[in-house]
């Protein structure tokens, strides 16, 4: 990884530069204020006393009227050690205490001099050419009075203007000064920051020291040695850091000895198991597998863990029922055929394979063996339809026989003799219906929905059929049947099946409804498929039986039943045909209040009904209402 490679440094140098430099930002910013603030200082006494002496030496110049300008200056400027000069407005130079005023230039621009002139006072700090030093430059405007004489200058008439005296003074003491000054703070600097580097590598050591002993113990900790234990320092901080590890290492040395054992007892339950387990990713990779699903393929676990489903497993409808259950998060179940020697039937199930945050990573697939349930289901359906064939001739035979004596004895034969009859022939027409229903039974469990051509067929003449073929019964109860569906409301269907289911499925609503009671049979669309359902409003059914009425010859009431007649099939073959047409059947019941069951068959389009290129009819709003009165058809 990246970030594997990549250099890093110590805690200890991460701590010990960074105090360094802010020591050493620090002092430099003290050091330069100070030396900034004493020059400033400095300056400013010097600025001040420039300004004093000047006024007093123009003082003195204008109380020794008559005297020469530049003797004056000169004088003056050996007794206070000052350069005194006097410059006219013009900015000519009539007196310096240092050079000669011939050679001077004119001042009239020179900082000072101008601000002197303008303002009265100006002071200016620069290097003098003349002299080759930094000078500070006081200037004063000199304004005589108004009949006041004018210092007495040769060659110059007596004049009554301003003039400005400039004192000026060389500022390389003070600049001498302040070097000796940032020396010695720049060897106290240093000093300094040597004592700051040694005080802060001994803190940062001090506290690196107990991190380094710690990674040590975290570096056991990371290579499995869980059973090592972390020097406590002596910092709170890190004492609770050390403890904590500490539990922590201890802690997960109980989880990982908890989950090897689990893993273990997995593992051993996992290749024990008879039914094949095997688990693929999102990409039909083989992710683990036990020994029985292993053999299922053909190749050792260790083999075919990783590879593709499709190098191990070269069967169509497994490879199609994988990508189904990939696609699909809800579980899924089938029946495959696995052509090997011989042919194996395996129940497949699958189930979401998901991680600890909800988020897909496969499928769990399993696999149950049940070729020899499946041999003993067909040796049982094969049985039940062989004898059922073969009982059904004798059976004929004696009710025909039966018939026949009851025609004969008619006129001549005593009340019991017709009564044995009747009973003979009563039980003889069950157990044609018993034979007729188990053989209805077992020719729906051979055959599959799935692969026969249903057409599209009006569920409402279907519906209507059913009604017609159990009127008598509503006659004989005094029930009503309604029917609501609508005319264009079709499914793939077979007619006289389905119509069988339905009959079934109404005769049982009238067995258990009461005289006067409405029965309602009602066809509709939902949520894409189709729904017929048959409503009855009599006794119900207890919730502990709702999940075995569909079984074969199982009965609610058992006494009731057998009065009422029956084969205890009825609704086992509905289940049957529901299965046939690819559709599912359920119940739900309130005692006291009735029943509903409901056929849910898979919906078809428009263009299955013959409708091609054409753009679906409108549906019709009309309902069919029928019932016991209304259904008088010969």
């Amino acid at each position: 990884m990246s970030w594997h490679k990549k250099k890093r440094k110590k805690i200890i140098w991460h701590i010990f530069p960074p105090f360094l430099i802010i020591t050493f930002i620090s002092l430099t910013a003290v050091t330069w204020y100070a030396t900034t603030f004493f020059k400033d200082f400095s300056l400013k006494n010097t600025e001040r006393e420039l300004i004093i002496q000047g006024e007093l030496i123009k003082r003195d110049i204008l109380a020794r009227y008559g005297d020469n300008v530049n003797d004056l200056c000169r004088e003056i400027g050996s007794l206070t050690h000052k350069r005194i000069t006097v410059i006219l407005p013009s900015g000519e130079v009539i007196g310096d205490s240092v050079s000669e005023i011939s050679a001077m230039e004119n001042h009239r621009h020179r900082y000072e001099i101008a601000q002197a002139f303008e303002f009265g006072k100006g002071v200016a700090v620069r290097h003098s050419e003349t002299l080759d030093k930094n000078m500070m430059y006081a200037a004063l405007r000199v304004v005589p009075q108004a009949h006041g004489p004018y210092p007495a200058i040769l060659d110059y008439p007596l004049i009554e203007m301003p003039w400005v005296l400039r004192v000026s003074v060389s500022i390389e003491s003070i600049e001498n000064e302040i070097r000796h000054i940032q020396k010695n703070m720049g060897i106290a600097l240093l000093i300094a920051l040597l004592a700051a580097a040694g005080a802060s590598l001994i803190a940062a050591r001090r506290i690196t020291r107990p991190i380094e002993l710690m990674k040590v113990g975290a570096r056991q900790f990371a290579e499995g040695n869980l059973k090592a234990r972390l020097i406590i320092p002596d910092s709170s901080e890190l004492f609770q850091l050390g403890i904590t590890m500490n539990q922590m290492a201890a802690a997960l040395g109980e989880k990982i000895k908890t989950i090897e054992n689990r893993s273990m007892e997995l593992e051993a339950i996992h290749s024990s198991m008879k039914e094949g387990v095997i688990a693929i990713d999102l990409d039909e990779n083989i992710i683990t597998a036990n020994h029985a699903a292993a053999m299922i393929f053909n190749h050792p676990p260790s083999m075919i863990r990783g590879k593709n489903v499709i190098e191990i497993a070269r069967f169509y409808e497994l490879q199609e029922f994988i990508k189904k259950a990939l696609a699909d998060p809800e579980p899924l179940e089938d029946d495959i055929v696995i052509r090997k020697s011989e042919d194996y039937i395996y129940n497949v199930t699958s189930t979401a394979l998901c991680n600890t945050k909800e988020e897909r990573l496969g499928t769990l697939i399993i696999f149950h063996d049940i070729t020899r349930i499946r041999h003993l289901e067909k040796m049982h359906r094969d049985f039940a339809a062989n004898v059922s064939h073969e009982l059904k001739t004798p059976l004929t035979s004696i009710k025909g026989f039966v018939e026949t004596l009851v025609e004969l004895m008619e006129n001549g034969a005593s009340p019991s003799e017709i009564k044995f009859l009747t009973i003979i022939e009563k039980n003889v027409n069950r157990l044609i219906s018993l034979i007729d229903d188990l053989l209805a039974l077992s020719r729906l469990e051979l055959e599959d929905g799935a692969d026969a051509l249903l057409e599209a067929h009006c569920l409402a003449t279907v519906v209507e059929s059913a009604v017609e073929t159990c009127s008598p019964l509503m006659e004989r109860d005094g029930i009503d049947i309604v029917m609501e569906c609508n005319l264009e409301t079709k499914a793939l269907v077979e007619p006289v099946l389905m119509e069988q289911a339905l009959v079934n499925l109404i005769e049982n609503a009238i067995k258990y409804s009461k005289s006067g009671d409405d029965i309602r049979v009602i066809c509709k669309e939902e949520q894409g498929r189709v729904v017929i359902e048959v409503q009855d409003f009599g006794v119900g059914i207890p919730e502990v039986h709702l999940s075995k009425i569909f079984h074969r010859f199982y009965r609610v009431d058992k006494a009731r039943s057998r009065d009422m007649g029956g084969t205890g099939l009825g609704l086992a073959i509905v289940k049957h045909i529901v299965k046939y047409h690819q559709g599912s059947i359920t119940v739900s019941s309130v005692p006291g209040e009735g029943s509903t069951f409901k056929i849910i068959l898979p919906s078809i389009d428009i263009s299955q009904n013959g409708n091609e290129g054409h753009p679906p009819r409108r549906r019709s709003n009309r309902v069919i209402q029928i019932n016991s009165v209304q259904i008088n058809r010969s």
